[in-house]
C-alpha cells in the first residue's frame, strides 16, 4: 500500500512539474514598444528556433566532436523544441527600442530589441542573438569583459564599436557568447543554414571566448 501511493504521489509531483513547465514555455511573452509587423518578425524566429530538427552531422568527426560543446552548455543535445522552451523560460518581456545594437537583456530577463533585429538582421542573426541574451538571465548574468588590447577580431554587425574599448568578450568559458557559439557550431555542422555564413559567425564568436573551454 505503502509503495502504491509513493508511485502516486511520484506521478502527481510529476504532473505538476510538467504543468509547470509547459506554463513557462508556453506563456505569451509581454510585448512592449512593438508593431504588428516587428511582433510578427520576434514570433516567427522564436517558431523558427523551435522548429530546428537536428540533420546528420555534415561535417568530419573528429573536428565535431573536439568542437562541439551544445550538451555540455545547454544540459541537452541539440534539439530546436528544447532549445527554444530553454530560450522561453529565460525571457519576462521584451520591448523594442532604437538600441545600439541588436538586443540587450537586463539581466534579469527583461529584452530589448533594437532596429536592427527587425530590420537588418535574418533569422540567423537573430535567432543567435536571443540565445546569447538569454544566457545572461542565468545566475549572476554572466557580464562581459573588455576584450584584450591585441585582440585582433572587429565587430561587423556594429563596426563603429572598438571591442577593446568594450565588455565585447567573456573571461568565462560557459558565459554568453560560449552558448552562442555552441548554438552556431551545431547548425554550421549539420548544415542546417547557410553554412558558409554559420561558420564564420562561429569563428567570431568562439573567438569572444577568452576562458578556457572544459570538455
Amino acid at each position: 500500500m505503502k509503495g502504491l501511493l509513493v508511485v502516486l504521489l511520484l506521478a502527481l509531483l510529476c504532473d505538476a512539474g510538467f504543468a509547470e513547465e509547459k506554463h513557462r514555455t508556453d506563456r505569451e511573452i509581454p510585448k512592449f514598444g512593438m508593431t504588428p509587423a516587428q511582433e510578427s518578425v520576434f514570433e516567427e524566429t522564436i517558431t523558427a528556433i523551435g522548429s530546428l530538427e537536428p540533420k546528420k552531422v555534415a561535417i568530419g568527426a573528429p573536428v565535431y566532436f573536439r568542437l562541439t560543446r551544445f550538451a555540455r552548455l545547454f544540459g541537452f543535445s541539440f534539439d530546436g523544441q528544447r532549445l527554444r522552451d530553454w530560450l522561453l523560460r529565460r525571457m519576462k518581456s521584451v520591448t523594442h527600442a532604437n538600441t545600439w545594437t541588436i538586443a540587450t537583456n537586463d539581466n534579469g530577463g527583461d529584452f530589448t530589441l533594437g532596429d536592427r533585429f527587425f530590420e537588418k538582421s535574418d533569422f540567423l542573426e537573430r535567432a543567435y542573438a536571443l540565445i546569447h541574451e538569454a544566457r545572461h538571465s542565468d545566475g549572476g548574468g554572466h557580464p562581459h569583459v573588455r576584450c584584450p588590447s591585441d585582440f585582433r577580431q572587429v565587430s561587423a554587425g556594429t563596426p563603429e564599436i572598438d571591442v577593446t574599448a568594450a565588455a565585447a568578450c567573456d573571461d568565462e568559458s560557459d558565459g554568453a557568447y560560449a552558448f552562442q557559439s555552441a548554438f552556431l557550431f551545431e547548425l554550421y555542422a549539420r548544415d542546417m543554414v547557410d553554412q558558409q555564413e554559420a561558420g564564420l559567425l562561429y569563428n567570431s564568436s568562439v573567438a569572444r571566448v577568452l576562458g578556457k573551454q572544459k570538455k
